[in-house]
């Protein structure tokens, strides 16, 4: 299979980062945006305003308009809410592929209320046609770090080893290494799981305690996000690849995530809405809490860690209950 053309919903930090890594590659690369203040600011500067010296490459070209994104590709990467991605691919996509069956790479994380879909599971069942062509790319990578040409390894997983190769293949290339993977559920699941732990990492940050306190957190997590992954069909050596354990390493622990930075704003004692608003960008961790919380009572899973940030999360309760959760129950009720 030969691909020239390829499309990228979204145009925040990563799927830009995205984007210009491939139009380095020689690719032909459409960057599609929702927002019209992004998009013109894309447009007229050149460049993205919230990426450090980022100028956009000339393989790139920006468009607001799906169908025109959609024109003539090889292959579709999204790097949009999860939220958005099923009503996306049954009111935009579905109408333009008309039956044609395109690969699909997704850089979004999250687990669907309810259903527990992952995102991969979420845009097969809406566009069947591409059933065994999708792909998810999850990993330690912060966006910004990757801009900058910071060496990065990220995981791309899918039931198609021969796919994965020839993706692998594409997106290979300096600052970022792919690792293939046969545990496409593993990975998201892993994906989706690390960034409620993340959630958790700063909910102790905003509390006041320190790395130790943290380090402990994420130990015992990782059992955690090990039994959601093997309820959910996934291998068990998953949660301790560059999807599992290494996502929640960068995840938790660094001041620029989204997620961690949220929970920091709920351990100081802000709200969910507070938070939301002060961290302005999407923390998608928010998107997964309810899931894995259900998905955990519908297996009788042992997660206390994860069950504490939902009850902040979703209950409102004080940031205390995440250290008795850690077993610290003579702490205070901050």
């Amino acid at each position: 299979m030969k691909i020239t053309n390829i499309t990228v919903f979204g145009a925040g930090i990563w799927g830009s980062v995205i984007a210009q890594h491939l139009a380095r590659k020689n690719y032909q690369v459409r960057l599609w945006e929702y927002n019209e203040q992004l998009l013109h600011a894309l447009k007229t500067m050149g460049r993205h305003p919230n990426i450090p010296n980022f100028k956009l490459h000339d393989n790139i070209r920006l468009t607001g308009s799906v169908a025109e994104a959609m024109q003539n590709t090889d292959l579709i990467i999204f790097v949009i809410s999860s939220k958005a991605i099923r009503a996306f691919c049954r009111e935009q996509l579905k109408p333009l592929l008309a039956g044609r069956a395109v690969p699909v790479i997704s850089a979004s994380k999250g687990i669907e209320d309810k259903t527990f879909k992952t995102i991969c599971e979420i845009i097969e069942e809406e566009l069947p046609q591409c059933k065994g062509k999708v792909c998810a790319f999850s990993g330690p990578s912060f966006a910004l770090e990757v801009a900058q040409n910071v060496p990065t390894k990220i995981m791309l997983a899918g039931p198609d080893a021969a796919l994965v190769k020839e993706l692998t293949q594409l997106l290979n290339g300096d600052p970022i290494i792919v690792v293939p993977s046969n545990d496409r559920r593993g990975v998201e699941y892993g994906g989706g799981v690390k960034n409620v732990i993340a959630i958790g990492c700063g909910v102790i940050d905003g509390i006041g305690d320190g790395a130790n306190t943290k380090a402990a957190l994420i130990t015992q997590s990782m059992q955690e996000m090990n039994d959601i992954i093997t309820s959910q069909g996934g291998q068990a050596g998953t949660v301790y690849s560059l999807a599992g354990f290494g996502d929640a390493i960068l995840t938790g622990m660094s001041a620029i995530s989204r997620n961690r930075r949220l929970g920091e704003k709920l351990g100081a004692g802000l709200s969910l809405e507070e938070a939301k608003k002060e961290v302005g960008t999407i923390a998608e961790g928010v998107n997964s809490v309810q899931s894995v919380y259900d998905i955990a009572r519908k297996n009788n899973l042992h997660t206390p860690i994860l069950d504490a940030i939902w009850q902040l999360v979703c209950q409102g309760q004080k940031p205390c209950v995440l250290l008795h959760a850690l077993g610290f129950t003579n702490r205070g009720n901050k």
